[in-house]
């Protein structure tokens, strides 16, 4: 009898946890060629910079498009505008969901994912970031910062942030949970087992979602935004 229940109870427990853990998945792709359709999203430029920004393409993944010769330093400081792409997928976003990537960085920094309810166009009609937040990997931590626009000028501010040793040249996978509460929406990072999530009322209901590089070469494998099933 008890090898029965036993045998009974073994499959009902799996099932229950396939059924925890699916995922609605709402958008899925590998950044290799012929795995991801670029109509579906839009380079979308910084409001500090002129410069709009471009993908090399590569075997298993896109990068970032740098000044030829930079050096880390130069990319870091002087250079930075010149090494800053970003894109944003077309389609609007709303509730609780979970976008995740997989990237890496060359020296330093920054690849990291994006988030923000509106884009705009500048005096060219590039489009172009305004308010946002931006999820940041480093080599040494994650950060959050939420970036203003006002008064036609750009201002930011670093909101949270997680101390950690991220190693240069290897793959990490990041993962932002966006998740309205009653105390308000919370964000959840986490990257390589770490976590840390806070709350902000600023984090808008309805947004689009994205990755750029910037401050080095950037490397991104695949993106996935999915609802977070809680």
């Amino acid at each position: 009898m008890k090898r029965r229940t036993k045998y009974i109870l073994m499959p009902v427990i799996s099932f229950m946890t396939l059924f925890v853990n699916a995922r609605e998945v709402l958008y899925q792709c590998n950044f290799t060629p012929g795995k991801w359709d670029a109509s579906e999203w839009q380079l979308v430029k910084s409001p500090r910079w002129d410069h709009l920004g471009s993908w090399e393409h590569h075997d298993d993944h896109i990068s970032n498009k740098v000044p030829d010769d930079a050096t880390n330093k130069d990319m870091l400081g002087k250079l930075a505008g010149e090494t800053y792409t970003s894109m944003l997928l077309k389609k609007e976003f709303r509730g609780s969901l979970i976008i995740t990537s997989t990237m890496s960085f060359d020296h330093r920094m920054a690849p990291l994912l994006v988030i923000t309810p509106k884009y705009d166009k500048d005096a060219k009609g590039n489009p172009e970031h305004r308010d946002h937040f931006e999820i940041v990997l480093y080599d040494k931590g994650l950060n959050v910062w939420h970036h203003h626009y006002t008064e036609g000028k750009p201002h930011w501010e670093k909101t949270a942030f997680m101390l950690a040793d991220f190693e240069p040249q290897k793959k990490h996978t990041v993962t932002v949970e966006i998740k309205p509460a009653k105390t308000g929406p919370m964000m959840i990072v986490s990257c390589n087992g770490k976590k840390f999530g806070y709350v902000d009322a600023t984090i808008p209901e309805a947004f689009y979602v994205g990755i750029t590089g910037c401050e080095g070469v950037n490397r991104f494998y695949d993106f996935q935004v999915s609802k977070s099933g809680k």
